[in-house]
């Protein structure tokens, strides 16, 4: 396990701060622990759902078709692509 040496410090109204220890209790957790818990799997949801796209069949169906086919990249595509590779340069 590595070793826990950055912090992270949040300023919070009593009223929060008191919900969440209220929270951890239920839980039985200390405070930092349910807190980091809990946002450490926020954290990975979002960055999940942010990478990730659901296609319906229909329209996952017509993404492979579009892939598979043999077809001549349009130049506006090409050259936003030789763009692109030249800023990354």
């Amino acid at each position: 396990m590595a070793t826990k040496t950055d912090r992270l410090d949040m300023r919070l109204t009593t009223e929060q701060k008191d919900l969440l220890e209220r929270a951890a209790a239920i839980s039985g957790q200390p405070l930092t622990g349910f807190a980091l818990s809990h946002l450490l799997e926020a954290a990975q949801d979002l960055i999940e759902s942010h990478q990730r796209t659901v296609l319906s069949l229909q329209d996952g169906r017509r993404f492979l078709e579009i892939l598979e086919a043999d077809e001549v990249p349009a130049p506006a595509l090409t050259a936003a692509l030789r763009r692109r590779r030249a800023r990354r340069a």
